[in-house]
């Protein structure tokens, strides 16, 4: 495999099934009989027959003696296509700036930003380079796709140098990858890095997310993000290197085509400002780690929620309808089958609802991918031998909002 050819996750089975209408819209209505026959009369059925689900072929239907009434998307004939959970990619641009000789916790205390990290105890590189390090060697994230570059240029050495100019960023120290193959290097580079210099903002964000958008249009498939790690606010540069105009870039790239959101990592104090970033680049807030506290354990569960909120395992293609029928999004609906053969139909969140707080599935904002959401998301992880379908043709069962 060469580099940037990355292997996709493979999360269970995913079938499309196509619904279509082989009964006369005119005469169908009504329960069935206690023979199972559909009465074509528009009156109530006589028994405890079946009735035909619009979505799924056929199932238990109400007793006789009420007035009913059968969907028109009858009579369902299913088409297949395998499918698979949608390849995720990080790429994590990450600082090496001077402040990070910091010492942790700092309790107020200044530090030497030239002279290189305290004589004793964590700096903040220490910490962060240990909580990046733990990440990609996690076996749990072995299929996930991370790349690295590290700001500013120079900056390997006390006082380490500064570039302003975007494109001295575009080349990753590694590129894109499943950890399975990139971690390794990945230790490797971040091991190498010595901090120093000040903090070009823009510039590095700017080619963070110009690298993002050409690795998603180069692997149309994936679901591509970009990770800022940070510990300070714009230093140098001059006046363009500015907070307003780096999260004016986060906008543009969340609402570009490929989309890529930015997550931003925070760590130092004082820091509040970073979330405009995150919140222009669809992530809502920065992780922000105080580091008068326990900034490892912080770091590691910033991480973690980074990894899930990405919706790793829990991100599918929508797949393409059979041949012949275009995709309307209203007459779309998602089935779980358990590794036990239990079927569950997954309601779509209410329009509105983040997937933090769902527990169906919801449209990515371009509609090219099905999330799975909470409960959802937590069910299929846990067990690996289930399967996602997703049923053409019926209208979208909505549930309810969240309390």
């Amino acid at each position: 495999m060469r580099l940037g050819q990355v292997a996709p996750i493979l999360f269970g089975t995913f079938i499309a099934l196509a619904c279509g209408s082989n009964v006369d819209e005119s005469k169908v209505a009504g329960g069935t009989g206690a023979n199972g026959n559909i009465n074509t009369n528009n009156n109530a059925g006589s028994g405890n027959g079946t009735s035909i689900d619009p979505g799924v072929g056929s199932s238990t239907g109400n007793p006789g003696g009420g007035a009913g009434s059968v969907d028109p998307n009858t009579a369902c004939t299913s088409t297949s296509a395998d499918g698979q959970a949608v390849q995720v990619d990080l790429y994590f641009m990450v600082d090496i700036t001077g402040s990070m000789n910091c010492p942790v916790p700092d309790n107020g205390v200044m530090c030497d930003m030239v002279n290189g990290p305290p004589a004793s105890g964590d700096s903040r590189w220490t910490v962060v380079s240990a909580a990046l390090k733990a990440f990609v060697a996690d076996p749990a994230n072995q299929t996930l796709g991370v790349g690295m570059r590290f700001f500013p240029i120079g900056g390997n050495g006390p006082g380490g140098g500064n570039t302003c100019n975007a494109a001295s960023y575009a080349m990753p120290n590694v590129e894109i990858g499943p950890l399975s193959m990139t971690s390794t290097p990945l230790t490797t580079a971040i091991n190498m890095q010595m901090p120093g210099g000040t903090t070009p903002t823009v510039p590095s964000l700017t080619a963070a997310i110009d690298h993002a958008t050409a690795w998603a249009k180069a692997n149309p498939t994936h679901r591509v993000a970009v990770v800022y790690a940070t510990d300070g606010q714009p230093n140098g540069c001059g006046n363009s290197n500015t907070i307003p105009n780096a999260a004016a870039i986060a906008l543009r790239a969340a609402l570009g085509t490929p989309a890529i959101p930015t997550y931003v990592l925070g760590v130092g104090p004082n820091l509040d400002n970073l979330n405009s970033i995150a919140q222009n680049g669809g992530t809502k807030a920065a992780f922000l780690v105080d580091t008068s506290g326990n900034a490892a354990t912080q770091l590691s569960a910033a991480l973690a929620s980074i990894r899930s909120t990405t919706a790793l395992d829990c991100t599918y293609a929508v797949p393409a309808p059979p041949s012949g029928q275009a995709l309307d999004p209203n007459l779309v609906n998602v089935e779980y089958t358990t590794s036990s053969g239990t079927v569950t139909k997954v309601l779509q969140d209410p329009p509105g609802t983040t997937c933090a707080a769902g527990s169906g599935w919801q449209y990515s904002a371009d509609g090219k991918t099905i999330n799975l959401c909470g409960k959802a998301c937590n069910d299929v992880k846990a067990d690996k031998g289930g399967k996602i379908q997703v049923l053409f043709g019926c209208t979208t069962v909505v549930g309810n909002p969240p309390k």
